[in-house]
């Protein structure tokens, strides 16, 4: 496993581990530390996945075993949860981890790969979830206060159904649930008709504080979420 470190201004840097980006704001003093911990969670689920194929390959929930790495056991966990696969949590799981280290050495860090975000911040955050061509753009304002580190949002993702869903952002306690949260929550609006449906599932999901979604013209919210233009 190789990673490589890309230094940038002060208090920020970039951290590549296999084909994740991570974008780290934190003290770039810890910089190698991170690098670590990003290997070390990429590392315990490519080890776990050569063992258990299904753990990588299936789309509906897996068991694993109690003597499994403790991030495997959250990420099935949290798939069964939600329904899905725990591969779907894939990418959560590593922002998570990065985050939760850091989070035991400074007060506030965010992590981010793709659409994902580790939040431990003091203040609040907008994150895009929609850029129309037309419409204009709309955010999700993330408020720690609300119990918020894990945030899933549609932007900059290459593999989203579009046809299906054209926006969409999941609040949740953890990176890796509101990645099972929102791969449930695209399954679910791939149906016909099932708008409604997809709101009612958020609202009623453990874990998850809040999400909107986005479908052509309709905006539809669960929880308590601030949006913002």
């Amino acid at each position: 496993m190789v990673a490589r470190l890309v230094r940038k201004r002060t208090g920020s840097f970039e951290l590549q581990v296999q084909d994740l980006l991570l974008r780290i704001s934190a003290p770039e003093e810890y910089s190698e530390e991170c690098r670590a911990a990003a290997l070390s969670a990429w590392e315990q689920l490519q080890s776990f996945s050569l063992q258990h194929p299904d753990f990588r390959s299936s789309k509906t929930p897996v068991e694993v075993p109690e003597t499994a790495p403790a991030i495997v056991r959250e990420m099935a966990a949290a798939a069964s949860a939600a329904g899905v696969g725990p591969a779907y949590c894939t990418t959560g799981a590593v922002c998570e981890h990065v985050g939760r280290f850091l989070a035991t050495m400074v007060g506030e860090v965010v992590v981010s790969t793709g659409g994902d975000y580790f939040v431990r911040s003091k203040k609040k955050m907008k994150l895009a979830l929609y850029q129309g061509a037309t419409t204009g753009g709309l955010s999700v304002v993330v408020d720690p206060k609300r119990g918020t580190r894990g945030v899933f949002t549609s932007v900059g993702r290459i593999r989203l159904p579009s046809q299906s869903v054209d926006g969409l952002a999941v609040l949740a306690s953890t990176t890796i649930m509101a990645d099972a949260a929102a791969a449930a929550t695209m399954a679910i609006l791939s149906r016909p008709n099932s708008f409604r449906a997809a709101l009612a599932f958020l609202r009623k999901l453990d874990g998850v504080q809040g999400a909107v979604v986005v479908q052509g013209k309709r905006v539809g919210v669960a929880g308590a979420v601030e949006l913002a233009a």
